[in-house]
């Protein structure tokens, strides 16, 4: 059961790697969700926590989003309030996140592969 929940959780950081860098928000939002409850279920407390702050996070800016946006990253409203730092400065950092969580879950991946 490890070796699945870290194999899933490998291709979905793959996903969420490439959702990161293309801003799409929406299936970033629903990847990291789903990988969080499925580390909960399956008792990866560790990885759990490390991947809560996260997913909280998107979680509460695609809820903030004013009600006039086109989403999360709306073109007029980077450039007229210069957020575009901002902005990259978030995306680098999820991306050095969702980096770290691949080594992680190969890691995980492979011990689990070795202990089965």
């Amino acid at each position: 059961m490890e070796a699945v929940v870290f194999v899933f959780s490998l291709l979905d950081c793959c996903a969420l790697i490439f959702l990161s860098v293309y801003f799409w928000v929406i299936p970033e939002l629903i990847g990291h969700t789903i990988v969080t409850v499925l580390l909960l279920m399956s008792l990866h407390w560790f990885i759990f926590l490390l991947n809560l702050p996260v997913a909280t996070w998107n979680i509460y800016r695609y809820i903030m989003v004013p009600s006039g946006n086109m989403g999360v990253f709306d073109p007029t409203e980077i450039h007229n309030r210069g957020q575009l730092k901002s902005h990259m400065k978030e995306a680098m950092i999820k991306l050095g996140f969702h980096l770290l969580c691949f080594f992680m879950y190969l890691y995980s991946m492979i011990l689990a592969l070795i202990n089965d």
